[in-house]
């Protein structure tokens, strides 16, 4: 004899410890609240609708299988509201959040379309509702069918309300998300019927079995139960993505600890209930152009950032957008010096212009920008403007001064002219993305993890300058190897694309130096990423050591200097996987090794 205890130890609660395991990397406060909230209104719901049926002999348990009654209903039958829910909505989590909720809001659907998407399923669902209401008639066959209908089509018809057209932009995902979970539990419960735990009763159900064992209401109960979770999962998905996209931006400021739960619900009641149409269609637009730009430039930061919550993900994304653009507008060598040099000029002009401002919401002249600046850097600045209370402009600064130094071809004479170098490119990035990571744990600023991530930026950067030895000297005619390493003759060499002849023992003596270098830098960096946010630590590792990774590469070649050394695409999943769950290490170092943050997103 199979108890219900039994059922949830053998079958049940071993998953969720599995998905609970898988997710842990990347479980952030948003998905907190999405927990609390839906494990609340099954748990309050389900008890009701439960005793109500059990009461009317729809279904029984055996009673020496239970460990205890609440009412009607056996005490492992409330840990199956909770447990069902967590499981459904787990499992929706991991399927869902390798894309991003924003770009499944539709602004500019016409309105006629929208009301005909979400109403006609409304009503047909109310319909359904109101017919199963009189059907189930206790005692009869279409009872415990009847009683499932009525419970779940109201609340699939308010979901739909607010989330139907999102769900219906990602199809694939969503029916993933109820079927896998819903095949399982069903197996289980034909387990459970079979060894007699639970039985359905003939007289209230229909009789008709799926498969043996498993009676049609059974699978319908799993099946609808599992699609309102998920509907509900999408539902607060695009409730917060809309929160974070057009409400924030006026409260940013003021929050400097995470509001309280019931402000949090009232939010997202307000974001359900928002049409798609009554979005700024702009602002979204904007959003898509820097992730388009990421996509394309950087395929491995695309990859690695998904493992972030979905609001720093997004944000970095930006933050992104904005380091590519300004990059692409220095690099551009189809647009003379001198006309870069003004558009970084105007450049400084923007951030000044943004961050001298004291309102919620900042007034900027896009007109005199939009005349001497690309389109798309013009979306990618916009975007920008959200990051303002979280960044600092000195950072910013010191990022654009990086690139001055590139349109001025300044001569990197010294190991401290790299390091200076390196701090305005790399080191700049590496702390602005530490504070939109700190930003969305709700942390003030913490100046040591600040200088930890400002070291790794140094770090990486290095591993890029030893990567790129050959690349920068062929492309660019550039040279960032300190001067004082190379003789006139290797300098004249580098600055004609000639970097070759200087010989192949001597290219990986240099870029060697760099690495070890690195590597004496990383014993201190690397402990900054454990005082991260624990849901942004698998990322950052990720990310740091997939890139760093190329530094063993180049330590690994002997006779030949590699051009542009890389992980190959295995490699790199492989240690990406090892990352996020810390079981990264690397040649027998008690630490980790790391990589860096401008280069990496800049690439």
């Amino acid at each position: 004899m199979l108890t219900y205890m039994e059922v949830h130890l053998y079958f049940t609660l071993p998953v969720i410890g599995l998905l609970f395991y898988i997710l842990k990397p990347f479980h952030s406060k948003q998905d907190n609240l999405k927990y609390q909230f839906l494990t609340f209104m099954a748990v309050s719901t389900a008890s009701i609708w439960d005793n109500y049926i059990v009461y009317h002999k729809a279904w029984s348990y055996c009673p020496t299988c239970v460990v205890a009654v609440i009412g009607y209903v056996p005490l492992e039958e409330y840990m199956f509201f909770v447990i069902q829910t967590l499981m459904t909505v787990s499992f929706a989590n991991l399927v869902m959040r390798w894309h991003l909720p924003n770009f499944s809001i539709g602004t500019n659907v016409p309105v006629i379309q929208s009301i005909f998407i979400r109403f006609v399923p409304i009503f047909g669902l109310l319909t359904v509702a109101y017919k199963a209401w009189y059907a189930a008639v206790p005692g009869k066959p279409l009872f415990y069918g009847g009683c499932i209908l009525w419970y779940v089509c109201p609340v699939l018809a308010l979901l739909w309300y607010g989330a139907g057209e999102y769900m219906l932009r990602r199809p694939l995902a969503v029916f993933i998300s109820i079927m896998v979970p819903t095949i399982y539990l069903c197996w289980v419960d034909q387990i459970a019927i079979r060894a007699g735990t639970w039985s359905i009763s003939l007289q209230t159900s229909t009789g008709k079995m799926v498969v043996p064992h498993l009676p049609v209401e059974e699978f319908m109960f799993f099946l609808m139960i599992n699609v309102v979770l998920v509907f509900a999962t999408c539902a607060v998905d695009r409730a917060q993505a809309v929160i974070h996209l057009y409400k924030t931006e006026s409260i940013q400021r003021q929050k400097k600890t995470e509001a309280p739960f019931l402000s949090r619900m009232s939010e997202l009641a307000w974001a359900f209930c928002l049409p798609d149409q009554m979005l700024n269609a702009e602002t979204l637009k904007n959003l898509e152009t820097s992730w388009e730009i990421l996509k394309k430039s950087s395929k491995s930061f695309y990859t690695a950032s998904a493992v972030f919550s979905n609001h720093t993900r997004l944000d970095l994304g930006v933050l992104y957008g904005f380091c590519r653009a300004t990059d692409d507008l220095c690099d551009d060598e189809n647009v003379s010096v001198i006309k870069r040099k003004e558009q970084l000029a105007l450049t400084h002009q923007f951030v000044k212009e943004l961050f001298s401002q004291k309102t919620n919401t900042p007034v900027i002249d896009w007109e005199l920008y939009s005349r001497e600046l690309p389109s798309n850097c013009i979306m990618a600045f916009q975007s920008f403007t959200r990051l303002r209370h979280i960044l600092e402009v000195d950072a910013i600064q010191e990022l654009l001064d990086g690139y001055k130094w590139d349109l001025d071809r300044t001569p990197i004479k010294t190991q401290q002219d790299l390091y200076k170098y390196s701090a305005c490119v790399a080191s700049s990035v590496g702390e602005m993305c530490t504070r939109i990571l700190l930003h969305h744990d709700h942390r003030e600023k913490d100046d040591w993890i600040l200088a930890r991530a400002r070291e790794m930026g140094l770090v990486l950067q290095l591993t890029n300058i030893a990567r790129d030895i050959v690349t920068d000297s062929q492309e660019l005619g550039r040279c960032y190897l300190p001067n004082e390493w190379l003789s006139n003759q290797e300098l004249d060499l580098i600055s004609k694309g000639k970097v070759r002849d200087i010989g192949e023992p001597r290219l990986l003596e240099l870029s060697k130096r760099l690495i070890f270098d690195a590597d004496r830098m990383m014993v201190i960096a690397n402990e900054g990423i454990d005082k991260l946010p624990p849901h942004c630590q698998g990322g950052v590792r990720a990310a740091c050591n997939v890139y760093a990774a190329i530094g063993d590469v180049i330590k690994a070649e002997n006779t030949t200097y590699p051009t542009r050394a890389h992980i190959k695409s295995l490699g790199r999943s492989k240690i990406a996987l090892l990352s996020v769950y810390n079981l990264y290490e690397k040649n027998k170092q008690k630490k980790t090794r790391q990589g860096k943050i401008r280069s990496f997103i800049v690439e």
